[in-house]
């Protein structure tokens, strides 16, 4: 009797330990795109902006669909080819600048500088994006440090929350 009752609780703390772990696959998968679109590496840092890789031509209707005005690319002039994203964002009425971000020296405060003005008083959705959303990370940290005056750690804790990954290492560099 007691065997079958140590059979049963197994069997009872197996199947708990099944439900937990689907559970957690479901917010993992809800927490790795929370603004809902197909781009890599999709962050909301703050409220109104969000983060991330390249978005597809769907992702732009959507973005324009909730209320996006601004999308600002920091990826370089040949380096994506599928759709003329300017084109795009501009037909669906919302404003595009361009930043190109192609190596170090481009992490710099002329590009800090462009990227605040092109986000200056957010009260509506923008979305910064790259390739995979490193270089969005590294020009925000560098825009709360250079430009909001934030300290070292909460630059980079919000350049890390933002999608910044190897750029870390260069932007620690220009910290003040």
């Amino acid at each position: 009797m007691s065997y079958l009752k140590s059979i049963k609780e197994k069997a009872i703390k197996i199947g708990l330990l099944i439900v937990l772990s689907l559970s957690l696959q479901v917010c993992s998968n809800e927490s790795t795109n929370p603004a809902g679109y197909d781009m890599r590496n999709t962050a909301i840092p703050v409220t109104n902006l969000t983060t991330g890789g390249q978005p597809s031509k769907n992702d732009l209707a959507k973005m324009a669909k909730n209320g996006v005005k601004v999308i600002v690319n920091l990826r370089t002039k040949g380096e994506f080819r599928k759709f003329d994203e300017k084109k795009v964002v501009e037909s669906l009425g919302m404003k595009y600048v361009s930043i190109p971000i192609g190596d170090e020296k481009d992490f710099n405060l002329n590009n800090v500088k462009l990227l605040d003005e092109a986000l200056a008083g957010l009260k509506s959705p923008a979305v910064v994006h790259c390739a995979s959303s490193n270089r969005v990370g590294g020009l925000l940290a560098l825009r709360e440090n250079l430009i909001k005056n934030s300290s070292v750690q909460d630059s980079i804790t919000f350049g890390r929350k933002s999608g910044m990954g190897s750029s870390e290492k260069t932007v620690k560099k220009l910290f003040k």
